[in-house]
């Protein structure tokens, strides 16, 4: 373990221990009894009088000061807290045991207030005044504030050190003192370093969202796939994925590692309950998880719903291919016809030849027979079209014979 070098102050004398009067204790009585009740205005008006008054020594006044700063941290009110703080060593009365902790109070107080560099200017003189090996908080404080600062280097040295302390002491690790160790790690992008950290703190915490997050994240970037899938999965499992945004995600990512019932259930949930946006995208993504499940019948309702919020007539023609996995000639058709109508499709051809045979089907011979001659336009195409018109030609040349 680093040692801690500790300056000796053999030049400072500690102040003789003074003690409240009487009437002050009395007082001081009634502020924590007002406190005890959250009357934390009446609490503070009693604290005001006391400075006010000429019966009080300069001691108890100090003493009031102080008080005021406790009760006004219990209010959330910091520069409040702050300023009777600063006072209350200002009137240089008080014991050093005492200033001593005003200044770590005041330190984690600017670092709360955003003014990091007063905060370690404070915990730097609160260090040199110790007589004996800090605990470890102190380090994760100084740590906190050398965050704040960006000077990372020197923030985890003193985490470190703290963590160290720490499991000295005991086998629980601490959950905020890994967290700022890991940001360290993160924002230097550390990640063979952070992985094994995180692999151990989804073990001991596994109710943390952030750092299934970060895991996830490393494994992915590693390439790991499957791990970075498993990792979501127990997010997901956990009910950390409140979010829209995260639960479509989670859906993709059910769809890519071909899963797509799990997908389908929780795009559908999502949806229904507008926790994921109803727009083409999501929609989309359903009736694909339905159409990978086979489920063509339920992959209509959300290709409709995607097909009318789009500006091109893809999603139609996806439609009408759901239809006809089912044999649906009668609702095909339309559709069809819709797809080519919004246009934008990037293979028209295949919409026309699609259509033909779903007119043939429904024995719409002189409609089939233009819709692939639309087709035969495309010269990938053209010998399927002609051969259907071929086709259609000989049946109804068949037909006439016969009549």
């Amino acid at each position: 373990e680093q040692k801690t070098a500790i300056k000796r102050r053999p030049d400072v004398k500690p102040r003789r221990s003074e003690v409240l009067g009487k009437a002050a204790f009395q007082q001081i009585e009634k502020v924590d009894a007002l406190v005890a009740e959250a009357q934390f205005t009446a609490a503070l008006a009693l604290l005001a009088k006391m400075q006010e008054s000429d019966k009080y020594k300069a001691y108890e006044k100090a003493f009031a000061l102080q008080k005021a700063g406790q009760v006004y941290f219990e209010q959330g009110d910091y520069r409040a807290a702050i300023s009777r703080f600063e006072q209350a060593i200002k009137a240089d009365v008080l014991s050093l045991r005492v200033v001593s902790g005003l200044r770590y109070n005041l330190a984690q107080l600017y670092l709360v207030e955003e003014k990091p560099d007063i905060a370690l200017g404070l915990i730097k003189t609160w260090f040199d005044g110790q007589q004996k090996a800090p605990q470890a908080a102190a380090f994760a404080l100084r740590a906190r504030i050398y965050m704040a600062l960006g000077r990372l280097a020197e923030a985890e040295q003193d985490i470190r050190l703290a963590v160290s302390k720490a499991a000295a002491k005991t086998d629980q690790p601490n959950q905020a003192w890994t967290r700022i160790l890991l940001s360290i790690l993160l924002q230097q992008e550390r990640y063979d370093e952070a992985r094994p950290m995180l692999e151990d703190a989804v073990q001991i915490w596994p109710g943390v969202k952030s750092f299934w997050q970060h895991l996830s994240s490393i494994y992915y970037m590693a390439g790991e796939e499957e791990l970075g899938f498993a990792a979501r999965q127990a997010m997901h499992v956990q009910g950390m994925l409140t979010q829209g945004s995260e639960r479509a995600s989670m859906a993709q990512l059910y769809l890519y590692h071909n899963v797509p019932i799990k997908a389908a259930a929780l795009l559908k949930a999502g949806l229904d309950d507008g926790t994921i946006e109803a727009n083409e995208k999501h929609y989309e993504m359903l009736a694909q998880a339905y159409m990978h499940s086979r489920e063509w019948q339920k992959a209509i309702a959300p290709l409709t719903k995607a097909a009318e919020l789009s500006d091109d007539g893809a999603h139609y023609q996806q439609l009408a291919q759901a239809y006809v996995q089912d044999e649906q000639w009668a609702e095909a058709e339309p559709v069809l016809v819709k797809a080519l109508a919004k246009g934008g499709l990037k293979d028209e051809a295949d919409n026309w030849l699609l259509l033909g045979i779903v007119q043939v089907r429904l024995e719409k011979y002189e409609a089939a027979i233009k819709a692939f001659r639309k087709a035969g336009d495309d010269d990938d195409i053209a010998k399927d079209a002609f051969r259907w018109i071929r086709n259609i030609e000989r049946r109804l040349a068949a037909a006439n014979s016969a009549g």
